[in-house]
């Protein structure tokens, strides 16, 4: 659980360097490691011994590639919008039913979220979903688990 603390504590602070990043090149740059850093996390979950060095490269090799591919394809207002419309989803829709989303500055971009499981896990409700983000024929896809928090908030648990 400390381990657990400590990943919350380092993606909040990255998360406000992110903000404070003044060209689109540093955003891609912090979105990338982001995303490195929550794979390599997930990566080391999942295996042990010498299987758990090699799932954590992947792990970490994977989280790059599409943090950076999602920090190319959305806008800060974009990214806004969007988590807007997951939490509208994951709070109102049921399994395998979509929501779409669309850009109101690219009619260009758009995503289809859909919850795919509802489950408790340790008192808390969760959802798995996936959200596939697109930019012309430019796509990416993403399966999150998400569960609620003490607040009711959803909070990432893991994405693949």
């Amino acid at each position: 659980m400390k381990k657990f603390n400590k990943v919350i504590l380092s993606g909040i602070v990255v998360l406000s360097l992110t903000y404070s990043c003044e060209t689109a090149e540093d955003k891609k740059l912090i979105g990338g490691l982001i995303g490195a850093a929550v794979g390599a996390y997930v990566g080391s979950e999942i295996g042990s011994g010498i299987g758990k060095n090699i799932t954590t490269v992947l792990g970490g090799s994977l989280g790059y590639l599409l943090g950076q591919k999602i920090a190319n394809i959305l806008s800060e207002s974009e990214e806004e919008s969007f988590n807007n419309k997951i939490k509208e989803t994951l709070d109102n829709n049921e399994n395998q039913i979509s929501s779409q989303w669309s850009s109101d500055e690219d009619p260009t971009k758009n995503a289809i979220i859909t919850p795919l499981t509802r489950y408790n896990y340790k008192d808390s409700v969760c959802r798995d979903f996936k959200k596939i983000v697109n930019k012309g024929k430019k796509a990416v896809e993403e399966v999150s688990k998400v569960c609620r928090d003490k607040e009711g908030n959803w909070v990432v648990i893991e994405t693949l």
